[in-house]
């Protein structure tokens, strides 16, 4: 985690100098630390699903939902990392769209899971 904050604090002070004299750089430099920042969680993430993997075994759920799940994670930080993008360069409002889209994506992939939550409600005995 130190790692991150220190990569986001020299590119946040690399970014103020560069707004300066060099305003077009700026957003290469963000650009820059957002994919190291990435990359460097690629490894946490890997951590991640192995032990939702394991989660998974204990509890007897199908093995779709748990590419659901991965799905909506992945699709949640794509559009919150593309939206803050468009916001940061002062384009926020195509960062809400992206972030609406996102959202959207995210129920539309969820519907299975929704529906099944449903089907068990029906048939319950009251």
């Amino acid at each position: 985690m130190i790692k991150v904050v220190l990569i986001g604090l020299a590119a946040v002070f690399a970014i103020l100098l560069l707004k300066v004299g060099k305003p077009e750089f700026a957003m290469v430099v963000s650009l820059s630390a957002c994919v190291l920042i990435l990359l460097y969680a690629g490894g946490t993430l890997a951590t991640v699903i192995r032990d939702l993997r394991n989660l998974f075994r204990y509890v007897a759920l199908p093995d779709g939902y748990l590419r659901i799940l991965l799905k909506i994670l992945g699709i949640s930080y794509l559009a919150e990392f593309g939206s803050a993008l468009c916001k940061d360069a002062g384009q926020s409002a195509i960062g809400g769209q992206i972030e609406l889209v996102g959202k959207l994506a995210i129920l539309a992939i969820s519907m299975p899971v929704i529906t099944s939550l449903f089907e068990t409600i029906s048939n319950m005995s009251w």
